[in-house]
Protein backbone atom coordinates (compact mmCIF):
# COMPACT_ATOMS: atom_id res chain seq x y z
CA UNK A 1 0.00 0.00 0.00
CA UNK A 2 2.42 2.28 0.73
CA UNK A 3 4.23 1.87 -2.43
CA UNK A 4 1.45 2.20 -4.41
CA UNK A 5 0.89 5.60 -2.49
CA UNK A 6 4.56 6.73 -3.18
CA UNK A 7 4.17 5.63 -6.69
CA UNK A 8 1.13 7.61 -7.08
CA UNK A 9 2.40 10.81 -5.57
CA UNK A 10 5.27 10.11 -8.04
CA UNK A 11 2.55 10.02 -10.93
CA UNK A 12 1.00 13.76 -9.62
CA UNK A 13 4.04 15.69 -8.99
CA UNK A 14 5.46 14.62 -12.41
CA UNK A 15 1.87 15.57 -13.91
CA UNK A 16 2.34 18.66 -12.61
CA UNK A 17 5.31 19.40 -14.25
CA UNK A 18 4.09 17.95 -17.11
CA UNK A 19 1.43 19.95 -17.31
CA UNK A 20 3.14 23.07 -16.63
CA UNK A 21 5.21 22.61 -19.85
CA UNK A 22 4.28 24.92 -21.95
CA UNK A 23 7.44 25.60 -24.76
CA UNK A 24 6.67 23.37 -27.30
CA UNK A 25 3.32 24.32 -27.79
CA UNK A 26 3.78 28.49 -27.74
CA UNK A 27 6.07 30.30 -29.36
CA UNK A 28 8.29 33.21 -27.40
CA UNK A 29 10.12 35.88 -29.63
CA UNK A 30 12.33 38.20 -27.41
CA UNK A 31 15.32 39.34 -28.89
CA UNK A 32 18.28 41.27 -27.73
CA UNK A 33 20.48 43.86 -28.24
CA UNK A 34 22.81 45.45 -25.66
CA UNK A 35 23.53 48.68 -27.50
CA UNK A 36 19.55 49.16 -28.30
CA UNK A 37 19.07 48.65 -24.62
CA UNK A 38 21.79 51.31 -23.50
CA UNK A 39 20.54 53.75 -25.66
CA UNK A 40 16.83 54.05 -23.72
CA UNK A 41 16.65 56.25 -20.65
CA UNK A 42 17.61 54.80 -17.20
CA UNK A 43 14.79 56.15 -14.64
CA UNK A 44 16.55 58.70 -12.41
CA UNK A 45 18.83 57.66 -9.87
CA UNK A 46 16.68 57.70 -6.59
CA UNK A 47 18.53 57.23 -3.24
CA UNK A 48 18.51 54.18 -1.47
CA UNK A 49 16.22 55.40 1.24
CA UNK A 50 13.94 55.87 -1.41
CA UNK A 51 13.61 51.73 -1.72
CA UNK A 52 13.57 51.06 2.06
CA UNK A 53 10.08 51.96 3.29
CA UNK A 54 8.29 49.74 0.55
CA UNK A 55 5.38 47.25 0.98
CA UNK A 56 6.66 43.51 1.70
CA UNK A 57 4.05 42.77 -0.91
CA UNK A 58 2.43 44.82 -4.16
CA UNK A 59 -0.32 43.82 -6.90
CA UNK A 60 -1.00 45.10 -10.02
CA UNK A 61 -3.14 42.15 -10.94
CA UNK A 62 -6.44 43.45 -9.97
CA UNK A 63 -5.79 45.64 -13.16
CA UNK A 64 -4.68 43.40 -15.31
CA UNK A 65 -6.64 41.74 -18.49
CA UNK A 66 -7.72 37.81 -18.32
CA UNK A 67 -4.29 36.50 -19.89
CA UNK A 68 -4.67 34.77 -23.83
CA UNK A 69 -2.18 33.32 -26.02
CA UNK A 70 0.34 34.22 -28.44
CA UNK A 71 0.00 31.21 -30.35
CA UNK A 72 3.07 29.69 -32.07
CA UNK A 73 4.01 33.04 -33.30
CA UNK A 74 7.15 35.00 -31.87
CA UNK A 75 5.09 37.68 -30.56
CA UNK A 76 5.40 37.85 -27.24
CA UNK A 77 7.00 41.29 -27.06
CA UNK A 78 3.39 42.66 -28.55
CA UNK A 79 1.56 40.69 -25.63
CA UNK A 80 3.95 41.92 -23.07
CA UNK A 81 4.27 45.47 -23.97
CA UNK A 82 0.26 46.18 -25.20
CA UNK A 83 -2.00 43.40 -24.13
CA UNK A 84 -0.53 43.35 -20.88
CA UNK A 85 1.77 46.79 -19.57
CA UNK A 86 -0.12 49.08 -21.78
CA UNK A 87 -3.96 47.58 -20.53
CA UNK A 88 -3.05 47.48 -17.03
CA UNK A 89 -1.75 50.79 -17.25
CA UNK A 90 -4.78 51.88 -19.00
CA UNK A 91 -6.96 49.99 -16.19
CA UNK A 92 -5.13 52.39 -13.53
CA UNK A 93 -5.69 55.67 -15.06
CA UNK A 94 -9.49 54.28 -15.18
CA UNK A 95 -9.45 52.75 -12.24
CA UNK A 96 -11.12 49.41 -12.95
CA UNK A 97 -9.52 47.72 -10.40
CA UNK A 98 -10.88 44.24 -10.25
CA UNK A 99 -13.07 44.85 -13.02
CA UNK A 100 -11.59 41.96 -15.49
CA UNK A 101 -14.21 41.51 -18.05
CA UNK A 102 -14.15 45.16 -18.53
CA UNK A 103 -10.46 45.24 -18.82
CA UNK A 104 -10.01 42.49 -20.89
CA UNK A 105 -13.12 44.11 -23.64
CA UNK A 106 -10.32 47.10 -23.46
CA UNK A 107 -7.42 45.83 -23.68
CA UNK A 108 -4.91 47.00 -26.54
CA UNK A 109 -3.94 44.52 -29.29
CA UNK A 110 -0.49 42.78 -29.47
CA UNK A 111 -0.89 42.45 -33.34
CA UNK A 112 -1.32 46.26 -33.59
CA UNK A 113 2.58 46.72 -32.08
CA UNK A 114 4.11 43.24 -33.00
CA UNK A 115 3.01 43.47 -36.70
CA UNK A 116 4.88 46.91 -36.84
CA UNK A 117 8.14 46.25 -35.30
CA UNK A 118 8.77 42.48 -36.11
CA UNK A 119 12.45 41.92 -37.15
CA UNK A 120 13.65 41.06 -40.60
CA UNK A 121 9.94 41.21 -41.37
CA UNK A 122 9.74 37.76 -40.36
CA UNK A 123 6.89 36.14 -37.40
CA UNK A 124 9.77 35.26 -35.38
CA UNK A 125 10.58 38.25 -32.50
CA UNK A 126 11.35 41.56 -32.37
CA UNK A 127 12.75 44.07 -29.60
CA UNK A 128 11.39 45.33 -26.42
CA UNK A 129 12.82 48.88 -27.28
CA UNK A 130 10.83 48.84 -30.31
CA UNK A 131 7.92 48.20 -28.60
CA UNK A 132 8.23 50.99 -26.57
CA UNK A 133 9.13 53.28 -28.99
CA UNK A 134 5.84 52.90 -30.86
CA UNK A 135 3.84 52.92 -27.87
CA UNK A 136 5.21 56.57 -27.41
CA UNK A 137 5.02 57.66 -30.57
CA UNK A 138 2.46 55.74 -32.24
CA UNK A 139 0.45 54.64 -29.44
CA UNK A 140 -1.77 51.51 -29.33
CA UNK A 141 -4.81 49.73 -30.82
CA UNK A 142 -7.69 48.55 -28.81
CA UNK A 143 -7.58 44.62 -29.42
CA UNK A 144 -11.23 44.84 -31.03
CA UNK A 145 -9.88 47.28 -33.63
CA UNK A 146 -7.11 45.18 -34.72
CA UNK A 147 -7.49 41.94 -33.98
CA UNK A 148 -4.84 39.11 -33.28
CA UNK A 149 -4.02 35.85 -35.40
CA UNK A 150 -1.09 34.05 -34.69
CA UNK A 151 -1.02 32.40 -38.55
CA UNK A 152 0.00 35.83 -39.86
CA UNK A 153 1.84 39.05 -38.79
CA UNK A 154 1.89 40.37 -42.03
CA UNK A 155 -1.08 42.56 -41.77
CA UNK A 156 -0.57 46.66 -41.05
CA UNK A 157 -3.03 48.88 -39.33
CA UNK A 158 -4.75 51.15 -41.54
CA UNK A 159 -5.04 55.14 -41.54
CA UNK A 160 -8.04 54.88 -39.21
CA UNK A 161 -6.69 52.72 -37.19
CA UNK A 162 -3.80 54.53 -36.24
CA UNK A 163 -5.35 57.45 -35.97
CA UNK A 164 -7.61 55.69 -33.07
CA UNK A 165 -4.22 54.55 -31.50
CA UNK A 166 -3.05 58.13 -31.22
CA UNK A 167 -5.16 58.76 -28.13
CA UNK A 168 -3.31 55.99 -25.97
CA UNK A 169 0.14 56.81 -26.41
CA UNK A 170 2.35 56.58 -23.04
CA UNK A 171 3.67 59.21 -21.33
CA UNK A 172 7.17 58.25 -21.53
CA UNK A 173 9.46 54.40 -20.59
CA UNK A 174 12.79 54.23 -19.02
CA UNK A 175 14.69 51.04 -18.41
CA UNK A 176 15.92 50.46 -14.44
CA UNK A 177 19.06 49.59 -14.77
CA UNK A 178 22.59 48.70 -16.69
CA UNK A 179 23.03 45.45 -19.05
CA UNK A 180 26.25 44.77 -17.51
CA UNK A 181 25.96 45.80 -14.26
CA UNK A 182 21.69 45.29 -13.27
CA UNK A 183 22.53 47.63 -9.90
CA UNK A 184 19.20 47.17 -7.34
CA UNK A 185 17.21 45.64 -10.06
CA UNK A 186 14.90 44.15 -7.66
CA UNK A 187 14.60 47.00 -5.63
CA UNK A 188 14.22 48.95 -8.35
CA UNK A 189 10.93 46.98 -10.04
CA UNK A 190 9.63 46.62 -6.78
CA UNK A 191 9.55 50.57 -6.66
CA UNK A 192 7.95 50.77 -9.63
CA UNK A 193 5.29 48.58 -9.42
CA UNK A 194 4.49 49.77 -5.65
CA UNK A 195 4.15 53.26 -7.64
CA UNK A 196 1.46 51.44 -9.62
CA UNK A 197 3.65 51.50 -13.10
CA UNK A 198 3.70 47.82 -14.93
CA UNK A 199 7.44 46.45 -16.20
CA UNK A 200 8.06 44.88 -19.24
CA UNK A 201 10.99 42.31 -18.86
CA UNK A 202 13.06 40.24 -20.67
CA UNK A 203 14.02 36.74 -19.61
CA UNK A 204 17.21 35.84 -20.85
CA UNK A 205 18.98 32.76 -22.00
CA UNK A 206 16.68 30.05 -20.15
CA UNK A 207 15.43 26.51 -22.28
CA UNK A 208 12.10 26.09 -20.68
CA UNK A 209 9.18 27.71 -18.33
CA UNK A 210 8.26 25.15 -16.04
CA UNK A 211 7.31 26.02 -11.98
CA UNK A 212 6.90 23.95 -9.04
CA UNK A 213 3.83 22.70 -7.10
CA UNK A 214 3.92 26.79 -5.54
CA UNK A 215 3.65 27.84 -9.39
CA UNK A 216 7.58 29.21 -8.81
CA UNK A 217 9.76 28.99 -12.12
CA UNK A 218 12.48 26.21 -12.05
CA UNK A 219 15.58 28.45 -13.24
CA UNK A 220 17.40 26.71 -16.11
CA UNK A 221 19.72 27.91 -18.83
CA UNK A 222 19.09 27.73 -22.74
CA UNK A 223 19.37 30.41 -25.50
CA UNK A 224 15.65 31.24 -25.75
CA UNK A 225 14.26 34.83 -24.46
CA UNK A 226 11.02 35.57 -23.77
CA UNK A 227 8.78 38.90 -23.03
CA UNK A 228 6.68 38.96 -20.25
CA UNK A 229 5.39 41.61 -17.64
CA UNK A 230 5.64 41.95 -13.73
CA UNK A 231 1.97 42.59 -12.27
CA UNK A 232 3.33 42.14 -8.23
CA UNK A 233 5.78 40.74 -5.96
CA UNK A 234 5.72 39.75 -2.02
CA UNK A 235 8.69 39.47 -0.20
CA UNK A 236 7.72 36.13 2.00
CA UNK A 237 6.83 34.20 -1.20
CA UNK A 238 9.39 31.62 -1.72
CA UNK A 239 12.05 33.96 0.04
CA UNK A 240 10.78 36.51 -2.06
CA UNK A 241 9.44 36.49 -5.76
CA UNK A 242 7.77 38.41 -8.21
CA UNK A 243 4.40 37.56 -9.87
CA UNK A 244 4.41 37.46 -13.55
CA UNK A 245 1.79 37.82 -16.69
CA UNK A 246 2.37 35.41 -19.39
CA UNK A 247 0.78 35.26 -22.99
CA UNK A 248 0.50 31.48 -23.19
CA UNK A 249 -3.22 31.62 -22.32
CA UNK A 250 -4.70 30.39 -18.79
CA UNK A 251 -3.89 27.14 -18.88
CA UNK A 252 -0.80 28.51 -18.19
CA UNK A 253 0.74 28.24 -14.58
CA UNK A 254 -2.43 29.49 -12.43
CA UNK A 255 -4.39 31.18 -14.40
CA UNK A 256 -1.96 32.14 -16.82
CA UNK A 257 0.72 33.62 -14.12
CA UNK A 258 4.18 32.53 -12.36
CA UNK A 259 6.34 33.22 -9.91
CA UNK A 260 10.11 34.33 -10.32
CA UNK A 261 12.26 34.40 -7.09
CA UNK A 262 13.86 37.73 -6.31
CA UNK A 263 17.80 35.76 -7.36
CA UNK A 264 16.58 34.04 -10.30
CA UNK A 265 15.26 37.14 -11.44
CA UNK A 266 18.50 39.34 -11.05
CA UNK A 267 20.55 36.45 -12.61
CA UNK A 268 18.51 35.73 -16.06
CA UNK A 269 16.07 39.07 -16.36
CA UNK A 270 18.61 41.09 -18.81
CA UNK A 271 16.35 43.94 -19.44
CA UNK A 272 13.76 45.81 -17.73
CA UNK A 273 11.03 48.66 -18.81
CA UNK A 274 8.96 50.51 -16.89
CA UNK A 275 5.72 52.38 -18.55
CA UNK A 276 4.61 55.32 -17.66
CA UNK A 277 0.84 56.73 -18.73
CA UNK A 278 0.01 59.84 -19.08
CA UNK A 279 -2.01 60.69 -16.24
CA UNK A 280 -3.84 64.48 -16.43
CA UNK A 281 -4.39 64.74 -12.47
CA UNK A 282 -0.55 64.63 -12.24
CA UNK A 283 -0.68 67.96 -13.66
CA UNK A 284 -4.09 70.04 -14.00
CA UNK A 285 -6.68 70.42 -11.06
CA UNK A 286 -10.11 71.04 -12.31
CA UNK A 287 -12.46 72.36 -9.79
CA UNK A 288 -16.18 73.54 -10.39
CA UNK A 289 -17.83 76.11 -8.80
CA UNK A 290 -20.92 75.75 -8.90
CA UNK A 291 -23.65 78.22 -7.55
CA UNK A 292 -26.24 76.24 -6.29
CA UNK A 293 -29.11 78.62 -5.97
CA UNK A 294 -28.89 79.91 -9.49
CA UNK A 295 -29.54 77.40 -12.13
CA UNK A 296 -27.59 79.54 -15.49
CA UNK A 297 -25.02 77.68 -16.83
CA UNK A 298 -23.00 80.86 -17.12
CA UNK A 299 -22.37 80.87 -13.37
CA UNK A 300 -20.52 77.36 -14.06
CA UNK A 301 -16.66 78.51 -13.70
CA UNK A 302 -13.83 75.84 -14.41
CA UNK A 303 -10.85 76.55 -13.16
CA UNK A 304 -7.44 75.26 -14.18
CA UNK A 305 -4.16 74.98 -12.39
CA UNK A 306 -1.26 74.23 -12.85
CA UNK A 307 0.98 72.82 -10.10
CA UNK A 308 4.77 72.17 -9.12
CA UNK A 309 6.80 71.98 -6.04
CA UNK A 310 10.20 70.91 -5.46
CA UNK A 311 12.98 70.85 -2.79
CA UNK A 312 16.85 70.67 -3.09
CA UNK A 313 19.78 70.54 -0.81
CA UNK A 314 23.49 70.74 -0.91
CA UNK A 315 24.87 68.44 1.28
CA UNK A 316 28.89 68.28 1.78
CA UNK A 317 30.75 64.96 1.42
CA UNK A 318 31.17 65.53 5.50
CA UNK A 319 27.25 64.72 5.64
CA UNK A 320 26.84 68.18 6.17
CA UNK A 321 24.17 70.61 4.47
CA UNK A 322 25.58 73.98 2.75
CA UNK A 323 23.67 76.78 4.56
CA UNK A 324 21.56 79.01 1.91
CA UNK A 325 19.26 82.14 2.14
CA UNK A 326 16.49 83.56 -0.06
CA UNK A 327 18.27 86.52 -2.10
CA UNK A 328 17.07 89.81 -1.75
CA UNK A 329 14.47 90.83 -4.33
CA UNK A 330 14.40 87.11 -5.58
CA UNK A 331 10.61 87.04 -6.04
CA UNK A 332 10.09 91.14 -6.74
CA UNK A 333 12.93 90.23 -9.49
CA UNK A 334 11.77 86.74 -10.55
CA UNK A 335 10.21 87.60 -14.24
CA UNK A 336 12.34 90.66 -15.17
CA UNK A 337 14.77 88.96 -18.13
CA UNK A 338 17.50 90.94 -17.26
CA UNK A 339 17.52 91.25 -13.58
CA UNK A 340 20.79 89.21 -12.76
CA UNK A 341 19.97 88.20 -9.12
CA UNK A 342 19.61 84.46 -8.21
CA UNK A 343 17.04 83.09 -6.47
CA UNK A 344 19.19 82.03 -3.26
CA UNK A 345 22.79 81.98 -1.99
CA UNK A 346 25.04 79.81 -0.39
CA UNK A 347 26.01 81.70 3.14
CA UNK A 348 29.58 80.52 3.28
CA UNK A 349 32.57 80.38 0.75
CA UNK A 350 34.10 77.04 -0.18
CA UNK A 351 37.42 76.20 -0.93
CA UNK A 352 38.40 74.65 -4.51
CA UNK A 353 38.52 70.57 -3.95
CA UNK A 354 35.82 70.93 -1.69
CA UNK A 355 33.24 67.82 -2.60
CA UNK A 356 29.52 67.54 -2.52
CA UNK A 357 26.20 66.56 -3.94
CA UNK A 358 22.73 67.58 -4.67
CA UNK A 359 19.48 65.98 -3.55
CA UNK A 360 16.62 66.58 -5.44
CA UNK A 361 12.78 65.87 -4.37
CA UNK A 362 9.68 66.54 -6.42
CA UNK A 363 6.14 66.53 -5.46
CA UNK A 364 4.73 66.10 -8.83
CA UNK A 365 5.49 63.47 -11.74
CA UNK A 366 7.57 66.16 -14.31
CA UNK A 367 10.92 66.78 -15.52
CA UNK A 368 14.27 68.09 -13.89
CA UNK A 369 17.22 69.49 -15.39
CA UNK A 370 20.82 71.19 -13.90
CA UNK A 371 22.76 73.80 -15.33
CA UNK A 372 26.19 74.85 -13.78
CA UNK A 373 27.78 78.33 -14.89
CA UNK A 374 31.54 79.22 -13.82
CA UNK A 375 32.27 82.99 -13.54
CA UNK A 376 36.02 82.81 -13.73
CA UNK A 377 35.14 81.05 -17.25
CA UNK A 378 32.02 82.09 -18.25
CA UNK A 379 31.50 78.29 -18.86
CA UNK A 380 28.32 76.58 -19.23
CA UNK A 381 27.45 73.09 -18.89
CA UNK A 382 24.57 70.87 -18.84
CA UNK A 383 25.12 68.94 -14.93
CA UNK A 384 21.83 66.88 -15.46
CA UNK A 385 20.58 64.63 -17.10
CA UNK A 386 23.54 62.91 -17.89
CA UNK A 387 24.81 59.09 -18.58
CA UNK A 388 21.48 58.85 -20.66
CA UNK A 389 19.90 58.80 -17.03
CA UNK A 390 15.74 60.29 -17.63
CA UNK A 391 15.17 64.09 -17.40
CA UNK A 392 11.79 62.59 -16.17
CA UNK A 393 10.72 62.46 -12.47
CA UNK A 394 8.42 60.05 -12.43
CA UNK A 395 8.10 59.15 -8.53
CA UNK A 396 6.62 61.38 -6.10
CA UNK A 397 7.81 62.03 -2.66
CA UNK A 398 11.09 60.47 -3.40
CA UNK A 399 14.80 61.96 -3.86
CA UNK A 400 17.65 61.69 -6.47
CA UNK A 401 20.81 62.23 -5.86
CA UNK A 402 23.14 64.06 -8.31
CA UNK A 403 25.19 62.90 -9.58
CA UNK A 404 24.97 60.06 -7.89
CA UNK A 405 25.29 58.17 -4.52
CA UNK A 406 29.00 57.16 -5.47
CA UNK A 407 30.35 60.56 -6.83
CA UNK A 408 30.31 63.92 -5.87
CA UNK A 409 30.25 67.37 -7.68
CA UNK A 410 33.62 69.00 -6.94
CA UNK A 411 35.14 72.67 -6.64
CA UNK A 412 37.52 73.51 -9.72
CA UNK A 413 40.65 75.64 -9.35
CA UNK A 414 39.18 78.39 -10.73
CA UNK A 415 38.01 80.45 -7.80
CA UNK A 416 35.01 82.90 -8.55
CA UNK A 417 31.16 83.10 -8.43
CA UNK A 418 29.41 79.83 -9.56
CA UNK A 419 25.68 79.15 -10.21
CA UNK A 420 23.61 76.47 -10.11
CA UNK A 421 19.97 76.68 -12.21
CA UNK A 422 17.75 73.67 -11.36
CA UNK A 423 14.81 73.68 -13.98
CA UNK A 424 11.78 72.27 -12.88
CA UNK A 425 9.11 71.50 -15.98
CA UNK A 426 5.72 70.17 -16.04
CA UNK A 427 6.72 69.30 -19.93
CA UNK A 428 9.84 67.77 -21.45
CA UNK A 429 12.41 70.77 -22.84
CA UNK A 430 14.95 70.30 -25.14
CA UNK A 431 17.57 71.41 -22.43
CA UNK A 432 20.56 70.74 -24.92
CA UNK A 433 19.02 73.77 -27.10
CA UNK A 434 18.66 75.62 -23.77
CA UNK A 435 22.22 75.28 -22.68
CA UNK A 436 23.21 76.28 -26.49
CA UNK A 437 21.02 79.63 -26.22
CA UNK A 438 22.64 80.17 -22.80
CA UNK A 439 26.29 79.52 -23.77
CA UNK A 440 26.58 81.90 -26.94
CA UNK A 441 23.72 84.18 -26.21
CA UNK A 442 24.56 87.98 -25.07
CA UNK A 443 24.37 89.32 -21.35
CA UNK A 444 24.70 87.44 -18.18
CA UNK A 445 23.76 83.81 -17.05
CA UNK A 446 20.69 84.10 -15.12
CA UNK A 447 18.85 86.65 -17.52
CA UNK A 448 19.96 84.47 -20.84
CA UNK A 449 18.51 81.66 -19.21
CA UNK A 450 14.85 83.40 -18.08
CA UNK A 451 15.03 84.95 -22.02
CA UNK A 452 14.94 81.36 -22.93
CA UNK A 453 12.62 80.01 -20.92
CA UNK A 454 9.98 83.51 -20.80
CA UNK A 455 7.27 82.19 -22.27
CA UNK A 456 6.89 79.10 -20.33
CA UNK A 457 7.62 80.67 -16.70
CA UNK A 458 5.30 80.63 -13.84
CA UNK A 459 4.76 84.34 -12.98
CA UNK A 460 6.81 85.40 -9.37
CA UNK A 461 3.37 86.22 -8.06
CA UNK A 462 2.59 82.64 -8.41
CA UNK A 463 5.45 81.07 -6.66
CA UNK A 464 6.09 80.62 -2.55
CA UNK A 465 9.72 80.41 -1.75
CA UNK A 466 11.01 78.92 1.87
CA UNK A 467 13.15 81.35 3.30
CA UNK A 468 16.06 79.38 5.00
CA UNK A 469 15.92 75.89 2.66
CA UNK A 470 16.00 75.49 -1.51
CA UNK A 471 11.91 74.74 -1.60
CA UNK A 472 9.00 76.29 -3.42
CA UNK A 473 5.56 75.51 -4.41
CA UNK A 474 4.14 77.49 -7.91
CA UNK A 475 0.26 77.48 -8.91
CA UNK A 476 -0.60 79.25 -11.46
CA UNK A 477 -4.46 79.66 -13.57
CA UNK A 478 -2.33 80.34 -17.04
CA UNK A 479 -2.14 76.84 -19.09
CA UNK A 480 1.22 78.25 -20.32
CA UNK A 481 3.13 78.19 -16.95
CA UNK A 482 5.14 74.79 -16.99
CA UNK A 483 8.94 75.77 -15.64
CA UNK A 484 10.34 77.46 -12.49
CA UNK A 485 14.10 77.87 -12.85
CA UNK A 486 15.97 77.94 -9.54
CA UNK A 487 19.17 79.79 -9.14
CA UNK A 488 21.60 79.55 -6.73
CA UNK A 489 25.08 81.06 -5.81
CA UNK A 490 27.81 79.33 -4.88
CA UNK A 491 30.88 81.56 -3.84
CA UNK A 492 34.53 79.48 -3.70
CA UNK A 493 38.13 80.44 -2.81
Amino acid sequence: MKKLTLLLVGFLLTLNLFSQDFDEDFGTGLKFDENMYETVPQSVPLVTRSYTALPSSYSLKPYAPTPKSQGRQGSCVGWASAYGARTIAYAIKNNWKNQTSRITANAFSPAFVYNQIRVNNQCQGAYIESAMKLLNNTGAAKLSEFPYTDQSCVTTPNSYVKSKAQSNRILTYERLAKWSNPYNLVGKVKKAISSKKPVVIGLFKYNRLIVNSENVWIPNSGSKGHAMVVVGYDDNKAGGAFEIMNSWGTRFGRGGFLWIKYSDFERQVKTAYVLVDKNNNDYININNNNNNNNNNNNNNITTVTNKVGGELTLKLSNGNNMPVSLADGAKRNFNIVKATKTTYKVSQTYSSGTQFRIYLKSKQRGYVYLIGYGSSDKSVNKLYPFANYSDYFSYTNSEIALPNEDYFIEFDNNPGRDILCVLYSKEKLNINDIVSKVRYGNGDFVSKVKKALSSKMFKGADVKFSNDKIAFNASSTNSTAKVVPIFIEMNHQ
